[in-house]
């Protein structure tokens, strides 16, 4: 027979799992966001009190991340690269694409998100944050990004003849 855990064990040491409610002033700091400077205060997180684990419990996620989108959007400051990938995954969309979108070369993409280059330009920065709230938005904005993204991508158009007019193939 399995022994059922305790809710108020941890699961890896064993110890002693206590909740407590997060405050402005003993914020928990949410670094699964893949950000360093995002802290949630008016949640619950269970923290052992042997080996320190927390995990928190995040109501309406994706009502935080469209939060924090709004947050980077607007910011006065240029968005740095871990503000660029989360901008871009919460978004949906897939480096290549993002970067085709952006008119820069992935790998270009790839070092600023990774800290290896400072920031994009501050057309590009503009342009990084008009797409990804506009794609952060709604699938329909979204599936016209990623349908540009793939036309620029190919670097082609074709063009279709109907009833004697021209028009673009979808």
């Amino acid at each position: 027979m399995t022994k059922i855990q305790d809710r108020n064990q941890c699961e890896l040491c064993g110890g002693t799992v206590v909740v407590r409610k997060t405050t402005a002033e003993r914020p928990y700091r949410y670094e699964m966001s893949g950000l360093n400077n995002v802290l949630l205060a008016g949640i619950e997180v269970r923290e052992c009190t042997k080996c320190g684990t927390a995990v928190p419990i995040i109501p309406r996620l994706g009502e935080l991340h469209r939060a924090i989108v709004k947050y980077l959007v607007f910011k006065k400051d240029p968005l740095t690269g871990k503000e660029i990938r989360f901008l871009r995954k919460n978004a949906g969309l897939a480096s290549n694409r993002f970067a085709a979108l952006l008119g820069i070369d992935p790998a270009h993409l790839s070092r600023i998100e990774n800290g290896k280059k400072e920031t994009l330009g501050a057309a590009t920065d503009k342009l990084a944050r008009a797409i990804a709230g506009a794609a952060s938005d709604g699938d329909n904005v979204r599936d016209i990004l990623m349908e540009l993204a793939a036309r620029i991508e190919a670097r082609t158009a074709t063009f279709r003849l109907r009833q004697n007019h021209w028009d673009l193939a979808a």
